[in-house]
């Protein structure tokens, strides 16, 4: 059964769509959680064997740039693409991207549908918008010639923010809702060493900037496939 959109949802009203967990947001929050648990953890010797944590950023931070140029991935090449999205900085790098998907999860994942073929397309949408962030951040590497790790689940969720914003109000909506973000990280990318010596960290905004391009693009097409209805409804505002 495909999922009726609501007059709330179809006006921008938050409710109920925005009150409600459905159980793949819950599922996924959980999955990264415990990964991130363990390679947290794993970095104190006492606790877990370091080699942990040596080992998940092997197989899944984004590397790009001449200082990682054939560096070994235990998995191959193609799993740091998504496995990124379930490493992460530390605490409040977590509790951030977990915020952020319980906030703009729901109304994708019951726009795809409730039920095993949304759950499918839910994951997919949130490995598209991976991929896509990974590779605008491995792109920017290359390009700069600059040497850079990236983890975290940003790049992927930050493809649900035009996501939402389709479901509100079409291509228009999409667009309007993403720009205060891509604005804010093209800021990032020109103060970042500034905030990189004040936060300690450097944001990966390319990765972001990847990910919304990833979720205006394939959110329509996964919405067209799996809530032909809905896609027909969203697509007229």
């Amino acid at each position: 059964m495909r999922y009726q959109p609501s007059p709330e949802m179809l006006s921008g009203r938050r409710e109920p769509l925005f009150n409600t967990l459905p159980p793949i947001v819950v599922v996924l929050t959980g999955v990264i959680i415990a990964a991130t648990s363990v390679q947290l953890l794993s970095q104190w010797e006492f606790i877990l064997d370091p080699w942990i944590a040596n080992w998940m950023f092997d197989a899944g931070a984004i590397a790009g740039g001449p200082e990682f140029a054939g560096v070994y991935r235990p998995l191959g090449h193609f799993a740091p693409l998504v496995l990124h999205v379930f490493l992460h900085g530390g605490i409040f790098h977590l509790v951030m991207n977990m915020m952020a998907l319980v906030a703009f999860g729901p109304p994708v994942a019951i726009a795809l549908g409730i039920g095993r073929k949304g759950a499918f397309a839910f994951l997919l949408f949130f490995a598209g918008c991976a991929i896509a962030g990974a590779l605008f951040q491995i792109g920017w590497s290359e390009f700069t010639g600059q040497s850079e790790l990236a983890i975290g689940a940003s790049s992927a969720l930050s493809g649900f923010i035009p996501a939402v914003g389709w479901l509100r109000g079409g291509l228009k909506g999409a667009v309007r809702i993403s720009v205060p973000w891509v604005v804010i990280n093209l800021v990032i990318a020109v103060v970042g060493e500034f905030m990189a010596s004040i936060i300690g960290i450097r944001l990966a905004w390319a990765a972001h900037i990847g990910g919304v391009a990833g979720g205006i693009v394939l959110f329509p097409l996964l919405l067209a496939v799996f809530n032909t209805r809905l896609w027909r409804l969203v697509k007229r505002l």
